[in-house]
């Protein structure tokens, strides 16, 4: 009677493990929500052959509006400069500066270089965050 006695608890200590195994694992199954897709970066459609090699021929030799340093040769992969507009000072970055009346967007804006076009583009992303200080004269 004994041995009876103790399959019969062995059985069903199993028959509840069991069980609660299946429980959690169908809990599981359950509280996993598909992953929302992450949102995609926006990327502008790249320039044209064309303008491109207009963009580089206007950017050559020429200097930042903002920081008066020489603009860099613009290579594939490289951070590339942009337009200002000296009088709202609104950028516009490589990739949007339009194919379309190529030479009168030229004629209206100023060149910034890649490091101020960020720069401006912060500033008017987030004013409240940017403090102008005058520049130091030694």
């Amino acid at each position: 009677m004994p041995v009876l006695l103790l399959v019969f608890v062995l059985l069903a200590t199993a028959a509840v493990v069991a069980a609660g195994i299946v429980l959690t694992l169908r809990a599981f199954k359950e509280d996993k929500e598909p992953a929302a897709p992450r949102p995609r970066r926006v990327v502008s459609p790249p320039q044209d052959a064309p303008t491109n090699a207009a963009l580089k021929r206007y950017f050559e030799g020429r200097a930042c509006y903002v920081c008066h340093r020489a603009i860099p040769v613009v290579h594939a992969g490289d951070r590339r400069p942009g337009l200002l507009n000296s009088n709202t000072h609104a950028v516009l970055g490589w990739n949007d500066i339009p194919s379309q009346n190529l030479n009168e967007t030229l004629d209206g804006h100023v060149p910034v270089c890649a490091s101020c076009l960020e720069a401006e583009a912060f500033r008017q992303k987030f004013p409240e965050l940017v403090i102008d200080r005058p520049a130091h004269t030694h």
